[in-house]
């Protein structure tokens, strides 16, 4: 298993069928998400949970115009804490391709 890196980008790439990745927590905190999209005015749920399946962030109708989106989020988790983060109702787009630092 590779160490935990707090310079490490993480990245996930999402499709319609496939809702779940999970992570190891890199710092106390989850600063900002940003996402690629493979089209121009994707939309997307976006939900964060801990290991015990608990939701610690809900953000509906995620997205803009364009094909990049951004967002300041400042989640506090634990550090090596395992997270869930759930993509769900991709709309506009094949698939969406998720940044979290």
């Amino acid at each position: 298993m590779k160490p935990i890196n707090s310079t490490d980008l993480l990245s996930f790439n999402f499709k319609k069928d496939q809702t779940s990745h999970k992570m190891r927590a890199q710092s106390d905190k989850i600063g900002w998400v940003h996402s690629i999209s493979n089209k121009p005015g994707a939309r997307f749920d976006l939900t964060i949970k801990d290991a015990m399946g608990r939701t610690l962030m809900v953000k509906n109708n995620c997205g803009n115009d364009t094909d990049r989106y951004g967002e300041f989020v400042g989640l506090d988790t634990r550090l090596g804490e395992e997270v869930e983060v759930v993509v769900e109702n991709i709309k506009n787009a094949e698939n969406v391709e998720v940044f979290i630092n």
